[in-house]
């Protein structure tokens, strides 16, 4: 699994969204270093859901960001974050059917949709809340 650093590139402008999404990334990596690892299943599950756990709250605390400022694609970006939880909540019940379901190959799948999301719907949300915030000067 190719591992995904934060950078630059990938910065709201919101210290703790940010922190959030850096942490996100780190923990995929781990887990992706686990399963390299052979790591047996029940420990990669739980560090699975660790990531799910961490993900939904990051979801929650960007949600309420986004509703200070009004914004008016939240429910829109709402969705989105609902159908990650889904897929991973899937990728869980499927990882507890058997060895071996939950692979590098869905990782990086899981990781390249976040980045995705960090870079087009997070970074549409940075650009309203910057020009909300200059409108308010």
């Amino acid at each position: 699994m190719q591992s995904t650093i934060f950078d630059d590139s990938l910065k709201t402008g919101f210290d703790a969204i940010d922190e959030q999404h850096r942490m996100f990334l780190d923990m995929l990596s781990e887990l992706g270093a686990q399963i390299q690892a052979g790591h047996h299943r029940q420990g990669v599950l739980d560090a699975f859901q660790g990531m799910q756990a961490y993900a939904d709250g990051h979801f929650t605390d960007e949600e309420a960001t986004m509703a200070g400022y009004d914004y008016p694609d939240l429910a829109d970006h709402r969705r989105q974050h609902d159908t990650f939880r889904s897929m991973t909540r899937d990728l869980e019940k499927r990882t507890g059917e058997g060895p071996g379901l939950l692979s590098l190959e869905t990782l990086e799948y899981l990781g390249t949709w976040f980045v995705g999301h960090i870079r087009n719907d997070d970074q549409r949300f940075a650009a309203f809340a910057r020009e909300v915030g200059e409108g308010a000067k």
